[in-house]
């Protein structure tokens, strides 16, 4: 679970107290190694903290990766203030506090049921699926579409086809193909270099990413028991946005909700 802790990229940086952390994640977008550091030190906590409410195994790494995924993108608004840290309206004595706080917020909520729930802790660890996520968001809009169906969902270009056709949308497969092929090589493109050399290039630890990147097979394979799926967040954001095994065509439609206004617009 902690595998990044060991990696010459993050290590150093363990010393760092939270501001410096939290500052640096701040300041330097183009580096995911902050965010991976700050990850290391809470992870255990966080799991810690969701075990001890009684879930079962498979609905704790579902809340791990939730609460991984909601302090992504709240640590752009920590302020540290002579009384602690202030996230917005929250206050609390330390990043520390704070998270734990986070963490008891969203055990709270409703979970599905183990049998709906397809993400796996160790496909997807939560830094590497939180960029992806935002890696997909500089997609252009049909390139996410194409991608996020093919991808999460499993269409084939053929049925993608159809359904921009009812949305009066008139695209060639070989157009179609070529918006998913630039699509996820534009992904691994957008990934910060020190987030490719830590998970999509382990045995390079020591050694700069190299111009080539994964594949594209290597990166998203064709499977949904092979890659962790998304847990709960907007539909236009991640590969990995479905978190039940048995999709519907009426869910599907509602993650495309958005992109109809986008195409037809």
């Amino acid at each position: 679970m902690m595998a990044e802790r060991q990696h010459p990229l993050i290590q150093p940086l363990l010393t760092l107290s939270d501001e410096e952390l939290i500052k640096a994640f701040q300041d330097k977008r183009d580096r995911g190694c902050y965010f991976i550091a700050l990850y290391c030190r809470y992870a255990a906590l966080v799991y810690s903290v969701l075990q001890h409410h009684g879930r079962s195994p498979v609905q704790v790494d579902y809340l791990f990766a939730k609460v991984w995924h909601g302090l992504f993108f709240s640590f752009d608004l920590v302020e540290f203030t002579p009384e602690g840290v202030k996230v917005g309206d929250e206050e609390a004595r330390s990043l520390r506090n704070w998270i734990v706080n986070r963490t008891a917020t969203l055990i709270q909520e409703e979970l599905p049921g183990i049998e709906h729930i397809t993400y796996v802790l160790q496909d997807a660890p939560p830094p590497l699926w939180c960029y992806l996520e935002a890696s997909l968001a500089y997609l252009s809009p049909l390139s996410r579409l194409v991608v996020v169906t093919t991808q999460t969902f499993h269409w084939n270009l053929e049925r993608v086809r159809a359904y921009l056709e009812v949305q009066g949308e008139t695209y060639s497969l070989e157009e179609l193909n070529q918006h998913l092929e630039e699509g996820l090589a534009r992904i691994v493109e957008y990934l910060p270099p020190d987030i490719c050399q830590i998970y999509l290039m382990p045995d390079l630890a020591s050694e700069p990413p190299p111009a080539v990147q994964p594949t594209l097979e290597e990166l998203f394979p064709n499977s949904g028991e092979e890659v962790g799926t998304h847990v709960d967040s907007a539909p236009t954001a991640s590969v990995m946005s479905s978190d039940v095994s048995n999709t519907t065509d009426a869910s599907i439609d509602n993650l495309l909700a958005e992109w109809e206004r986008i195409l037809s617009g």
